[in-house]
């Protein structure tokens, strides 16, 4: 518990190590729950390629599985429209439907800001598995009350990242570090 607790703060420690905290949008964006949810659907619809419509919106909740409201909902489109980190678009499909997307004057930055966050969760990972012992990691999670597919996914991702991070940083650097493959031949 100890090690994920820091990892959690690692993380929200973290998100202020990227280019663009002090960035408008960055600020409008994460400046409230609100905001925050929209951008989250912005980037997951941005992630597959497709744009955002008012019923991904209303289907967006808060923390607190709190589902906004379309008032809000409007509002802060318009807002963000307004401020120009938003682009509207008429639907190719029904013309009377009006899509949304990131604005692409910071289409950009919010790439780099994707990067430096997933950058910053895989030295998160690198620091949690370098002080535990891949053994130690297994033990627990075996522990735990997890369905086995997770454990098996939740392993191989271990056993991926444990030999990225030896070939990456060497042997000698993280001696704590096993894989699957090291287990079975040490067993």
């Amino acid at each position: 518990m100890r090690s994920l607790a820091k990892g959690e703060f690692t993380h929200y420690a973290s998100t202020g190590q990227h280019y663009y905290t002090d960035k408008d949008w960055y600020i409008w964006f994460l400046g409230n729950a609100t905001r925050y949810s929209i951008f989250q659907t912005f980037l997951w619809k941005f992630g597959s390629d497709a744009m955002v419509s008012y019923t991904d919106l209303t289907q967006t909740e808060k923390i607190g599985a709190q589902r906004l409201k379309i008032d809000s909902i409007k509002a802060t489109i318009r807002e963000g429209l307004s401020l120009g980190y938003i682009e509207a678009y008429k639907s190719e499909n029904d013309k009377r439907v009006t899509m949304y997307s990131f604005d692409e004057s910071i289409l950009q930055e919010v790439g780099d800001y994707c990067f430096m966050m997933r950058r910053n969760r895989m030295l998160e990972s690198a620091g949690f598995i370098s002080l535990q012992s891949t053994e130690d990691i297994n033990k627990e999670l075996t522990n735990a009350s997890m369905k086995k597919e997770w454990l098996a996914s939740i392993n191989q991702f271990i056993t991926l990242f444990a030999g990225s991070a030896k070939a990456i940083f060497g042997e000698d650097q993280l001696p704590n570090v096993i894989t699957a493959k090291d287990k079975v031949k040490k067993g």
